[in-house]
């Protein structure tokens, strides 16, 4: 295992893993893999507060969000090619649209801009009392969703460029809104609430399923987009099929699956495999916290909100529980292997690969010696290199 112990303030692969960008203050790193040789470094206007690599990996979003700049800089050309500096209401969030618009969120979610790096030009979208999150876009940032709250009334907003081609009226459709979701083809984006959620087509608005649950409390696309499965009440998981209208294709049950799957518990660092827990059902938690889907859509990992559980299925089959030390924070399936990681706020870093017993392995130490406590993983492309994070220093390494 080669470990390359980092002390940035923030750090992230570019999209097709040949890449990784780090920020110390105001120097960013970009680094080529292996990520051990020569690099190239530059200096932002101020302290780099975080990163994101565009679509096409060669432009770098960097957040100076403190003095209320965003600057992007051009990894072909090794300069920074765009400098924006925010006017009355300050920058509070920044994403890429596509690889070539940067959609801004500005103070109190107030207004959205859309800045084209091609074009130079910047467009502002006022929104009055939007719903957070309240604006989803298509891949090329053509079409866009927007919440809002109008006279005390919920509406969906549906445009293209600068115009507006319809209004929904959401609360006629699933009554208050707490969130949107696109699907990753672009083809359908699901609006829901608590109890109710409904799917609309991407392009014409139209209504074209709906579902009501028990408590919903996260919703996960498929990667691709068949699959769209409700984390509810009591642990319940119900995947919708897009094929088939959106109707419930099966549902995933923590308190009525059987014994007929592996259960591991965590002792003293290392996963002993032993006989399924009795008491494991009267430690489920009431609302499904992450749901995460394999790249090939064959697996999905699940987990409750403040749970030490994690539950690996078989589409509508479980076949791992393993009981760690402490609650689960972060998960993540490799982009292009059945191969899943999991932190959990300790030095330890769990693994599960398709066809081989699931393990245990310790975080490399940084420079001074000291453990890092993972809370965060991201992986790269290529399934072997991975970031560490506590949220306040990363670890690279290769696995």
């Amino acid at each position: 295992m080669n470990a390359l112990p980092l002390d940035y303030d923030a750090c992230a692969f570019s999209t097709d893993g040949r890449y990784v960008a780090s920020a110390v203050y105001n120097r960013l790193i970009v680094k080529t893999q292996p990520f051990a040789g020569p690099h190239v470094v530059a200096t932002a206007a101020h302290a780099i507060d975080g990163l994101q690599w565009n679509l096409a990996s060669n432009l770098i979003l960097c957040t100076e969000f403190g003095k209320g700049v965003v600057q992007v800089y051009d990894v072909r050309a090794e300069k920074w090619i765009r400098t924006l500096r925010c006017g009355y209401f300050k920058f509070v969030a920044a994403e890429w649209i596509g690889c070539d618009k940067v959609l801004l969120t500005l103070e109190f979610h107030m207004a959205l801009a859309v800045f084209d790096l091609l074009k130079n030009s910047i467009v502002y979208i006022e929104i009055p009392k939007p719903i957070w999150p309240c604006a989803v876009f298509d891949g090329d940032g053509t079409h866009m969703f927007v919440v809002s709250k109008i006279n005390g009334y919920e509406k969906l907003l549906m445009m293209s460029s600068r115009s507006l081609d319809r209004i929904i009226y959401i609360q006629d459709i699933i009554g208050p809104c707490n969130g949107l979701n696109k699907s990753p083809d672009n083809r359908f984006i699901c609006v829901f609430n608590n109890t109710k959620l409904a799917i609309l087509d991407f392009l014409s608005g139209n209504v074209i399923g709906s579902v009501e649950c028990i408590s919903l409390n996260t919703v996960s696309w498929a990667p691709n987009s068949k699959y769209l499965a409700l984390g509810c009440s009591l642990g319940d998981i119900v995947v919708l099929d897009s094929t088939n209208e959106f109707n419930v294709e099966f549902k995933l049950s923590c308190s009525s699956f059987n014994e007929d799957y592996d259960f591991f518990v965590e002792s003293d660092g290392v996963l002993i495999k032993t006989n399924p827990s009795k008491i494991l059902i009267n430690n489920v938690s009431a609302k499904i916290c992450f749901i995460v889907w394999s790249f090939n859509c064959t697996y999905l990992s699940t987990c409750e909100v403040d749970s030490k559980f994690l539950f690996i299925w078989e589409k509508n089959r479980l076949i791992c529980i393993v009981e760690l030390s402490k609650k689960i924070k972060k998960m993540q399936w490799c982009p292009s292997e059945n191969k899943l990681c999991v932190a959990y706020g300790t030095d330890l870093i769990f693994f599960w690969t398709e066809g081989q017993t699931p393990k245990l392995q310790t975080s490399p130490k940084l420079f001074d010696g000291t453990s890092l406590s993972v809370s965060n993983i991201s992986l790269s492309f290529n399934n072997r290199d991975m970031i560490l994070s506590n949220g306040k220093k990363y670890l690279l390494f290769t696995t």
